[in-house]
C-alpha cells in the first residue's frame, strides 16, 4: 500500500466484493439447474458466467494495477458487467421459472 494513493485500499475492498457478487450468483443457480429436470435451466448460467467471467477479470486487473485512474476506470468497468451478468443471470432465470 502506497502513502500517496489513499483510495488503493478502498478499490481492493471494492475488487474483491464484484468477485464475490459475480462468482456466488451463477455458482448459486447452477446448483438450482443441476437438480431441475429441464433441459433449460441451465440457459442463465450459459449466458451470465462468460460476462461475469469477464468481470472478474477486469476487478482484479483493477487490484493489481499501479496508476489509480486505470485501476478505477477498469473498477468501473468490471461493476458495470457484473450487474449485467447478474441481471442477465436472474432475469433468464425469471423468465424460465
Amino acid at each position: 500500500m502506497s502513502l500517496d494513493d489513499p483510495t488503493e485500499q478502498m478499490r481492493w475492498y471494492v475488487g474483491l466484493a464484484l468477485i464475490f457478487f459475480s462468482v456466488v450468483p451463477v455458482v448459486g443457480i447452477a446448483l438450482v439447474a443441476s437438480d431441475a429436470d429441464a433441459g433449460d435451466a441451465w440457459v442463465p448460467v450459459f449466458v451470465a458466467a462468460p460476462i461475469n467471467l469477464v468481470g472478474v477479470v477486469f476487478a482484479v486487473l483493477s487490484m493489481a494495477a499501479r496508476d489509480p485512474r486505470t485501476s478505477s476506470r477498469r473498477l468501473a468497468i468490471a461493476g458495470g458487467l457484473v450487474l449485467l451478468g447478474d441481471v442477465a443471470l436472474y432475469g433468464i432465470y425469471s423468465l424460465i421459472t
